[in-house]
């Protein structure tokens, strides 16, 4: 589905640099590139006119019920939903006169939205591993081609780790930042 009208861009983004993807779609848009379709691992653009377009990014998994308010919430406050990929929603807006809008306005709010996440991911994680961790003592799960999956596996779960820390620590940032603007 590449045309001259299309362009998909492979691209994964870690969650803990949400801020610097934000800044790379509107570059993508102040050079003729509308997303229209965010993947796990790609994004899907269509060719438009250059703009200069705020994004913003949020992780929430409404539920179902929950899921037209919590978008009609930033329909109000002026931001078009872009699309939505593993829980993370894309947002964007015209950029006018000033700095770019924000949907976080405080250092609480974007707390939150880190803290939701590291509880979702905390989850998944226990979901995932602890089948591995029981099996790693399985007898029938031995020779070459096991040895290779757990390799694998390892690498994964320390990939794994690695985000929950970074999420971790961006909470962390985020509190220092919050209680040295208070202390001021």
């Amino acid at each position: 589905m590449n045309d001259k009208k299309t362009k998909t861009v492979v691209r994964a983004f870690w969650a803990w640099n949400n801020d610097r993807e934000e800044r790379w779609l509107a570059g993508m848009a102040a050079k003729g590139w509308r997303l229209v379709a965010p993947r796990a691992v790609y994004y899907r653009f269509e060719q438009a006119e250059p703009a200069e377009v705020v994004y913003r990014m949020d992780w929430r998994s409404p539920k179902k019920a929950e899921r037209a308010e919590y978008l009609g919430l930033f329909r109000d406050a002026g931001w078009e939903h872009a699309g939505e990929c593993g829980g993370w929603h894309y947002f964007r807006t015209p950029a006018g006169d000033g700095p770019p809008p924000e949907i976080h306005t405080d250092a609480e709010s974007r707390m939150d939205m880190f803290r939701r996440l590291l509880g979702f991911l905390s989850i998944i994680f226990i979901a995932i591993w602890v089948p591995f961790f029981t099996n790693l003592r399985n007898p029938h799960t031995s020779g070459a081609f096991w040895m290779a999956v757990r390799v694998f596996q390892g690498a994964i779960l320390v990939l794994y780790v690695y985000a929950l820390v970074r999420i971790g620590l961006k909470i962390r940032e985020l509190k220092l930042k919050k209680a040295k603007k208070e202390a001021t």
